[in-house]
């Protein structure tokens, strides 16, 4: 059973207080799920996970919990933890928002990756992980998303720009302008992923 600290940055007003509801507890919000406000806007909770998966969702509330009915639930889904022979896991959440990752496997000729999405004109470079078994290379991203905008859809195209080798019949030199002729981008490919 790990040992789990969330983490997630808030501002919110005199007398509230930020709580952890979750599938172990029953999703009962009392003083026992309350989050600590260790500085500024951060708050923080530490759980001994037993249940995997584990669901939780966070909400806002009166300090002293004097009227439940009064809880802010955060929107979307419940965020799930699934978890394996960790003994330690910190997570660090942004309200109302999911952390979404994008992984893309493409061929060892493929030299950059660029997502592309209509969520907040995003235009991302991808960052390129080490080969594997020199036959392809893998690229990947993360960003934050607003349920609201996961619920609308949000269309996303990766382009690959695939690097050639272009003959040249003199010597090439070791100045940069050399260099760059060596190298053609080639073409592209377009993939589009609707998420909801």
């Amino acid at each position: 059973m790990p040992l789990v600290s969330f983490n997630i940055e808030i501002t919110l007003k005199y007398g509230q207080a930020l709580y952890l509801a979750n599938s172990q507890c029953d999703w009962v919000v009392d003083k026992m799920c309350r989050m600590t406000c260790a500085q500024d806007s951060f708050w923080q909770f530490s759980l001994e996970v037993n249940l995997n998966p584990f669901e939780y969702k966070y909400a806002i509330g009166d300090y002293f919990l004097q009227n439940q009915s009064d809880l802010h639930w955060e929107r979307g889904p419940n965020r799930i933890l699934n978890w394996n022979n960790e003994k330690c896991i910190t997570i660090k959440n942004k309200w109302e928002q999911r952390k979404i990752s994008f992984f893309l496997q493409a061929n060892s000729k493929t030299t950059v990756a660029i997502l592309m999405s209509n969520y907040n004109s995003l235009q991302k470079r991808l960052k390129k992980n080490k080969d594997i078994n020199n036959s392809s290379k893998v690229f990947c991203t993360s960003l934050y998303v607003d349920v609201s905008e996961i619920a609308q859809g949000i269309e996303i195209q990766y382009y690959l720009l695939i690097q050639r080798r272009c003959i040249q019949k003199k010597q090439i030199s070791r100045s940069k302008r050399a260099h760059q002729q060596a190298y053609k981008f080639e073409s592209f490919q377009l993939i589009l992923v609707s998420l909801k």
